[in-house]
């Protein structure tokens, strides 16, 4: 009979207590949520998610292709066009990760087209679990064993490429014995009527801070986004990487580009 009535005050007791687990984890996410949006530059400029809105598991996904403009709008709001000043916009390809979904509205992260963290509410329709490009491979795959170093910090260099009028990426700290990594690539702003001027093919080239070194190219006969996988031909020191573009008006037009997950021999 005592146990009986153990077990009832146990279930009673675990009954009284789930409404404050619950809330518990609820503040968990809120607060993980809270710590990484505060990483982002604008994240005092957006309208945070309701408490029950933060995900306990943040999503990665990618932006689809705009139909009607040349990127995707992202709202300061969960509301769409709601006519307050917008963060930066959405390319097609560009990583977002999930922080809250509410009323059809997913809260992001994702870096702009300046390599600034930035957050912003987008519609969940607009974005994909798979990366919505074509994907290429320059060099041939590093054969050994290798270490994966999923993020550096990505900026634009000062100058240009030697030879070209062409920006280029800086890591922040150089990638000692680098084998390979993933560089996303995408034409942002034409800049002319005539788009066939800016198709053609892509040289990629590192910079281990004093020479750069061609690795090979990559096809880019229309707009949008691209995933190149590129490997090196034996371990170097990545300082720098940069996309010299073979097409009639190289100069003229803008671009994205990101490197991430690099290969360490």
């Amino acid at each position: 009979m005592k146990r009986i009535i153990r077990c009832l005050l146990s279930l009673v007791l675990i009954c009284l207590l789930l409404p404050s687990l619950s809330a518990l984890a609820e503040q968990s996410a809120e607060a993980r949520g809270m710590e990484k949006l505060k990483t982002a530059l604008n994240w005092q400029c957006v309208e945070l998610p309701k408490r029950e809105s933060w995900l306990e598991e943040w999503k990665t996904l990618y932006g689809r292709r705009a139909w009607y403009a040349p990127s995707l709008f992202v709202e300061a709001m969960p509301i769409a066009n709601c006519g307050v000043p917008m963060p930066p916009p959405l390319f097609e390809g560009t990583k977002v990760t999930v922080l809250a979904e509410e009323n059809d509205m997913s809260f992001i992260l994702y870096y702009s087209t300046e390599y600034q963290l930035c957050a912003g509410w987008i519609q969940s329709i607009r974005l994909l679990e798979d990366f919505p490009g074509t994907v290429y491979n320059v060099g041939v795959p590093w054969e050994g064993e290798t270490k994966k170093l999923d993020f550096v910090q990505n900026t634009w260099s000062y100058g240009c490429l030697p030879g070209t009028e062409q920006r280029y990426t800086v890591l922040a700290e150089p990638v000692k014995n680098c084998v390979g990594f993933t560089l996303d690539y995408q034409l942002i702003a034409e800049n002319t009527s005539s788009k066939w001027m800016l198709w053609g093919s892509r040289t990629v080239w590192v910079s281990d801070g004093e020479k750069w070194t061609a690795l090979g190219c990559f096809d880019y006969a229309e707009n949008g986004t691209v995933r190149v996988q590129v490997w090196l031909p034996e371990p170097m020191d990545v300082a720098a990487i940069a996309t010299w573009a073979h097409c009639h008006a190289p100069n003229i037009f803008d671009f994205r580009q990101w490197a991430e997950n690099f290969r360490i021999a």
